[in-house]
């Protein structure tokens, strides 16, 4: 009787998890992407929800377009909310974005306009 394994054995058990590993890593690695798209998706809707807090507290520099007005209206850079600042000013937890892969979004900045109903608010990437 032999103890052990034959090199045939051995090298057809590596070339089994070989395969295997190949198969696996994509898909590991598409869940990954998946996990960043949604916890930047989420950081932006918590920027866009911090601006919503912004504006109601600094209502006088976002007055409500006239109710006859169809148009978009602006309010230059008042109206660019950059998420540093949101961050810094407690509109945000610094701790919602505290990863290096996050912490670019602290350049981007919610756009804010009005129309003659309502504030219109839009997460803007600077860069990647």
């Amino acid at each position: 009787m032999k103890n052990g394994f034959t090199l045939t054995e051995l090298l057809g058990t590596i070339v089994i998890l070989a395969i295997i590993a190949l198969i696996a890593f994509p898909a590991v690695l598409g869940l990954l992407n998946n996990s960043q798209n949604e916890t930047d998706s989420a950081i932006q809707n918590f920027a866009i929800t911090g601006a919503r807090n912004y504006v109601n507290d600094h209502m006088n520099d976002f007055p409500k377009a006239l109710a006859t007005d169809t148009t978009v209206k602006s309010y230059g850079s008042n109206g660019n909310i950059n998420v540093q600042k949101l961050v810094d000013e407690g509109y945000i937890s610094n701790t919602t974005i505290s990863t290096s892969k996050n912490s670019e979004m602290l350049n981007d900045y919610v756009k804010v306009t009005s129309d003659s109903e309502k504030y219109l608010f839009e997460y803007v990437e600077v860069g990647d």
